[in-house]
């Protein structure tokens, strides 16, 4: 080891790249229908968000909400 301040910097951007690899959960669809996978995460101020659960309810809404083929 002749530098271990470049192997320490070596070894942990090597574990900030193997953190960012996703291996998403497979959901497969059921016969005759089609799975959707949604991400219902939102920030309120409930937690560390400035806006009610109402507010982003309302956004959700005026969003076109028609799927894109």
């Amino acid at each position: 080891m002749k530098n271990p301040l470049r192997t320490a910097v070596l070894l942990a951007l090597a574990v900030l790249a193997a953190a960012q690899v996703r291996d998403p959960l497979p959901v497969p669809d059921l016969p005759g229908y089609r799975t959707l996978k949604c991400d219902f995460h939102m920030h309120t101020v409930f937690s560390d968000g400035e806006v009610w659960p109402t507010v982003r309810v309302s956004e959700a809404c005026a969003k076109d909400s028609t799927p894109s083929r």
